[in-house]
């Protein structure tokens, strides 16, 4: 026993570090990546958005794992004439997470709120990846804020095998906020490189882009279990509407990469297309599951093609 007593001292001392770097880690992830937008107030939360621009309104939900700082070096400067709104989806970047906000429903219902009080409405939504299951739900439930969709490698369909483990361990009710403080903090950006590379793969990531997207936001431990928990809400969520497809009547551009690692186009894209009459599908060369960072100016073509179509105007 007293052999046992100095191990289980320092075992104790040891989680309490561990605990505590999460908090630290937090703190400098907000100082070295603060919000730098506006903090909009919708019911039961306060969502960040950043904004560009003059014109018509546009939208832009970011995927999974990332946050609305995704979109300042690519999309946002070729958006001329428009005027964009970056959100950071609910529980990602600096906005806060309400109950149930996994649930597309919910998740919509308060960017279709947000949108309302900022006079954005009816806007063109862009969205990447998981966000577009965001963007769909919009479509369904508020019709009349959504002008058009731009889907980029659109996460929308129930899908075969589990999440990864670590997302099925940190959206856990009882251990996932102690293993979302030991671990992310600590090993997240120690991955991060490898997860970035593959995520862009065949193409390389363009230079900077960890710090330019904010990253190290993610490792943040509320951050990482509601980027969890939205992962691992997603199949049921999608099963929940995808069947609903065929009722967005909007006209939407949908952009995929044929060689996307991440994401099944097959599975997803293709699917939508069949489902979704107003839609085009717009294959982009080489990009992985990235498009807007390898040809970010196909999305602002995307952008402006939905647009007119929108306004009825003649197919350009």
């Amino acid at each position: 026993r007293r052999m046992l007593d100095p191990v289980l001292i320092g075992a104790a001392a040891a989680a309490a570090g561990a605990l505590s770097y999460g908090s630290a880690y937090a703190a400098w992830a907000n100082a070295r990546f603060p919000a730098h937008g506006r903090m909009v107030k919708v019911k039961g939360a306060r969502l960040h958005v950043i904004e560009r621009g003059e014109g018509p309104p546009v939208a832009l939900l970011h995927g999974a794992s990332a946050n609305a700082r995704e979109f300042e070096g690519s999309v946002l400067p070729l958006l001329d004439g428009f005027r964009a709104l970056a959100f950071d989806r609910p529980g990602h970047g600096h906005s806060s997470r309400p109950a149930q906000a996994a649930q597309l429903k919910v998740a919509a219902g308060l960017i279709a709120e947000a949108l309302s009080a900022l006079d954005a409405t009816p806007a063109v939504i862009v969205a990447h990846s998981l966000g577009s299951a965001t963007a769909l739900r919009l479509a369904l439930d508020h019709p009349q804020k959504v002008a058009g969709l731009v889907l980029i490698a659109p996460a929308s369909h129930p899908y075969p095998g589990l999440n990864a483990w670590h997302a099925r361990w940190a959206a856990k009710p009882v251990i996932g906020p102690l293993f979302a403080r030991l671990g992310p903090p600590m090993v997240g950006p120690l991955i991060a490189p490898g997860a970035v590379a593959h995520t862009f793969a065949p193409a390389p990531a363009p230079p900077g882009y960890a710090d330019q997207s904010g990253l190290a936001l993610l490792f943040r431990p509320k951050t990482f279990r509601a980027n969890a928990q939205d992962l691992i809400a997603s199949k049921a969520e999608f099963a929940a509407q995808y069947f609903r497809y065929d009722e967005i009547a909007c006209p939407a551009a949908i952009l995929t990469a044929e060689t996307d690692r991440v994401v099944s186009p097959r599975i997803h894209a293709v699917q939508l297309k069949r489902a979704m009459v107003q839609s085009e599908l717009i294959t982009v060369p080489g990009a992985g599951h990235m498009p807007h960072q390898i040809r970010p100016q196909a999305v602002a073509a995307a952008v402006a093609r939905v647009w007119r179509l929108a306004q009825g105007a003649p197919d350009a």
